[in-house]
């Protein structure tokens, strides 16, 4: 049972990484119109804050993400209730990124 874990973990890691790949790729293209009047999402505004939210978000949502996995397998004893908790919070990563550049 501590294999089936750790493959489906591990093609859900790996499943995060490229989205966030993709994500992190398209967000170096998202401020494109700004400027323009097609611009008028959060992140368009000139702090520079959202758009360190929009690139840095999904990687730091994927980092609580596996901290989750790994002490509530560890600790709780409870993989995939464990498993389960850090889909939920890594979700959260790439859709504030994407209601960041979309609003």
């Amino acid at each position: 049972m501590r294999a089936v874990f750790a493959v489906v973990a591990g093609l859900l890691l790996a499943v995060a990484v490229a989205v966030n790949g993709l994500l992190f790729f398209g967000m170096a293209f998202a401020g494109d119109s700004c400027g323009t009047s097609a611009g008028k999402a959060r992140f368009c505004d000139d702090s520079g804050a959202w758009v360190l939210v929009a690139m840095l978000g999904p990687w730091v949502a994927l980092a609580a993400a596996v901290v989750t996995v790994v002490l509530g397998a560890v600790q709780a004893r409870r993989p995939w209730t464990a498993l389960a908790a850090g889909v939920l919070v890594y979700t959260a990563g790439p859709a504030l990124a994407l209601f960041t550049v979309f609003g």
